[in-house]
């Protein structure tokens, strides 16, 4: 007769793993069964054990977890956030820096401003965004400019005919002195869009250098967003481009990718609430134009822009660094941030009182 299978336990806390089992692991011993497990999980050498790294997260006993589901496979174990808790903070993961908050200046429109005239073949600009996650999304949110045909009473656009990437793309077309300011900064966009990688980076001088290059250049073209914003204003046709990869920002530009959009002048105001759930705090961000409440849209993240859900054709400039960098932060975590009150004070205190030196932050 076959005896009990021997069970072995794993723990990822904050500071150790804890390794037993149920024959004779203890805590000056380390079992056979608990080491072929650990030797069996490190077959290549190693284990990243993070994606069990879950502390605070599991109570004794046989009770079930209130902010993980634990799904057991043939190959092993998954551990998944309940959906709640997209937002779970852990010792470790990294924060937004919210030490000083500097605003862009952005000229205002006049009472009164000139639309840019149109002809049979002109040009419009484009809001070229993708998906910063992916690895082949390979660059940050910038503006393309492109010439088109217009239809018989110049009301929209029939065909595209080139993106521009320099001035003698745009030979022979009347440019108003707004366009050709303009397109000196669609030029000067393309040249910092490209987001460094190297085979290297690894190795932490050669990360930390790439991640230099690409800070700066980020900070670069959300300083020339503010620029091209009151001239984009101006502009009769304005069209956003999902690019999927940089690479494919050439040529000309395919109709049913090119979708209108419109911009606002209205800048949006961040704020937070505080709320203590019992177990866990739970921070939250929220968005204001005008003191109206924006439900954003987070199938398109446009890093420095934010649009509405119900109106996604209508894209806002956030005016400050850290005010993009804390809403691309929240927005992969559906704008709420739980952090099981064990870790709140060492770990997360402090950047709520950063935060709250800059925000509005409401205790609930």
């Amino acid at each position: 007769m076959e005896g009990e299978a021997a069970r072995v336990y794993i723990g990822v806390e904050y500071d150790c793993l804890l390794v037993s089992c149920s024959v004779d692991t203890d805590e000056t011993y380390l079992g056979r069964y608990a080491y072929l497990t650990l030797r069996a999980m490190m077959r290549s050498g190693y284990c990243d054990f993070q994606p069990y790294y879950w502390p605070a997260c599991f109570t004794l006993g046989n009770k079930r977890s209130s902010y993980v589901d634990v799904v057991k496979k043939p190959g092993g174990i998954t551990i998944i956030l309940k959906k709640k808790f997209s937002g779970l903070f852990r010792p470790g993961d990294k924060l937004p820096d919210v030490t000083e908050r500097t605003v862009v200046p952005r000229e205002r429109l006049r009472d009164k401003y000139v639309m840019a005239r149109l002809a049979p073949v002109s040009i419009g600009y484009c809001f070229a965004n993708t998906d910063l996650q992916h690895f082949h999304s390979n660059h940050y949110p910038f503006l393309v400019p492109y010439v088109f045909a217009a239809t018989a009473y110049l009301k929209t656009v029939k065909s595209f005919k080139r993106f521009v990437f320099n001035p003698h793309d745009v030979e022979g077309i009347s440019l108003s002195p707004q366009q050709e300011e303009l397109n000196s900064i669609c030029f000067a966009m393309k040249q910092i869009a490209a987001i460094r990688f190297s085979a290297n980076s690894h190795l932490p001088e050669t990360a930390a250098k790439i991640n230099a290059i690409n800070d700066a250049n980020q900070l670069a073209l959300f300083k020339l967003w503010h620029k091209a914003l009151p001239l984009l204003m101006q502009q009769r046709f304005t069209h956003y481009f999902y690019t999927y990869g940089l690479r494919n920002v050439s040529g000309k530009p395919v109709m049913r990718d090119m979708k209108l959009v419109e911009f606002a002048m209205e800048v949006p105001v961040l704020s937070f609430i505080l709320k203590d759930e019992g177990d866990y705090y739970e921070l939250l961000l929220k968005l204001r134009v005008k003191g109206k409440l924006l439900q954003l849209n987070t199938d398109q993240p446009g890093l420095f822009l934010v649009c509405e859900r119900s109106k996604p054709y209508l894209w806002y400039l956030l005016e400050a660094e850290m005010d993009y960098k804390l809403v691309w932060f929240f927005s992969r975590v559906n704008f709420r941030v739980q952090v099981p009150k064990g870790y709140y004070r060492e770990f997360f205190e402090g950047f709520v009182e950063g935060v709250e030196k800059w925000y509005e932050v409401k205790r609930g």
